[in-house]
Order: structure tokens, then C-alpha cells, then sequence
């Protein structure tokens, strides 16, 4: 067995992380199902991406990063610490960014 950076966590979600999904999921099906799906795939598409390049995306307030959903109205809300992506939450993009950086470990 090999011990290394490739056995290391590349990214730790935020226990509310997956209410926010669900939440906006829900909406999304309510519309139509297939919707739903998209809007599922464009997040998994940009959780890799955070996770491979975090650099590319910009900070939005101190250390904390935003990451758009492509073609919804979502932002990914993450940092980086070392080679970890802490995903803190799902946020609409119009929402009060003020609780964007409140959530806590």
C-alpha cells in the first residue's frame, strides 16, 4: 500500500453543504427533472474543477473563493488549505453574502 499525497483528502464538505444541494435540487426537479439533473452535473463539474485548479476562481472575501455554476444562478463557496478544497456551501448568487463566510467547522 502506498502513503502519500495521492491518499490525502483533495476536499471536505461543510455539513450544510448538502442541505444547500438537496434545497436548490428540489427547485430545480419541482421545474422539470431533467433541470434538476443539469443543475446536478454543472455542480459536480465545478466541484472538479475546485479541486484541480482552486486558483482560477476568485476570492469573494478574504480567504474564501466563489466558483459560478454555469447556466444557474449558484455560487460554490470554498477555501484551500494546503491541498485540501473546504467546500463550505451552495449559494444562490443573489442571496445575502454576508452569511456566505459565517459557517463554521
Amino acid at each position: 500500500m502506498k502513503y502519500g499525497a495521492e491518499l490525502m483528502a483533495t476536499e471536505r464538505y461543510h455539513p450544510l453543504f448538502v442541505e444547500d444541494l438537496r434545497d436548490a435540487c428540489e427547485y430545480y426537479d419541482s421545474i422539470e427533472p431533467a433541470l434538476g439533473l443539469r443543475f446536478r452535473d454543472s455542480v459536480r463539474s465545478v466541484v472538479r474543477e475546485i479541486v484541480t485548479r482552486p486558483e482560477s476562481f476568485g476570492r469573494i472575501g478574504g480567504d474564501f473563493r466563489g466558483a459560478m455554476i454555469r447556466r444557474f444562478p449558484y455560487v460554490v463557496v470554498f477555501v484551500t488549505e494546503g491541498n485540501c478544497r473546504i467546500i463550505y456551501g451552495l449559494r444562490h448568487a443573489a442571496s445575502n453574502r454576508g452569511d456566505w463566510f459565517t459557517r463554521q467547522f
